[in-house]
């Protein structure tokens, strides 16, 4: 006789950038016993690979997960571990207060969960006669300029997330011309249309998760937020 299998509850959820929704079931005891032995290594890369896995084990979804904006693979992964092991958690931080070296104790509720979106299409005006269209890098393509300077990060994102070109006569469509070119088209900006481009990548969507706590020391109040996919996982 074999031993009964239980099967997961299904839940969905409406993803807040690309709007997708996404079905889910909650991770299983050996999907989290895996992620907590990727988290000890604390290499972000194999965090982000661990973190993807384990979301495409748990979904039902006609995409990759990695072509997902980090914002969305953030917000998944909260509401997945919420329908999993609970929507609150104790975590510690150390207390920010002049002299104390207490610990925050402070209570996680991931239903608080924030998105903030940057009011922007993408649309960035160079000049006059001169615009660029930019878009949301996927998670995939973050993961490509991580480990990169910040200068040659933002530069690399322009390089990868520019998808046209438009001036008083024509739409450039950047699908078709080579890398190359498109490097030449940037190295060829004045220093404040390159801020301008810059400013997109800057304020890209993100996900916050406030909490506030008391020092086991001082007993004083503070504030504390999680932002971040390796401080999530």
């Amino acid at each position: 006789m074999q031993l009964p299998i239980q099967s997961a509850p299904q839940h969905s959820v409406v993803l807040p950038i690309t709007g997708k929704k996404v079905k889910f079931r909650p991770f299983l005891v050996k999907e989290q016993r895996n992620m907590l032995m990727v988290k000890e290594d604390s290499k972000a890369d194999l965090i982000f690979d661990s973190l993807v896995h384990m979301l495409e084990s748990v979904t039902e979804a006609d995409f990759k997960i990695d072509s997902l904006p980090m914002t969305d693979i953030e917000f998944l992964f909260m509401n997945v571990r919420a329908k999993s092991v609970g929507e609150t958690q104790d975590v510690q931080y150390p207390c920010r207060q002049k002299d104390c070296s207490g610990t925050l104790n402070c209570k996680v509720d991931i239903s608080k969960i924030e998105v903030e979106k940057p009011d922007t299409d993408g649309r960035i005006e160079l000049s006059k006669d001169l615009k660029v269209q930019l878009e949301v890098p996927s998670a995939k393509k973050m993961m490509t300029v991580i480990d990169l300077n910040e200068q040659d990060m933002i530069k690399q994102l322009m390089l990868i997330c520019m998808t046209k070109i438009f001036d008083d006569e024509n739409i450039y469509d950047l699908a078709e011309y080579r890398d190359s070119e498109i490097s030449a088209f940037v190295d060829s900006l004045t220093m404040e249309q390159f801020g301008e481009m810059a400013k997109f990548f800057e304020n890209l969507p993100s996900v916050k998760l406030p909490m506030k706590g008391i020092c086991d020391k001082c007993g004083k109040k503070g504030d504390q937020v999680i932002q971040g996919f390796v401080n999530f996982f």
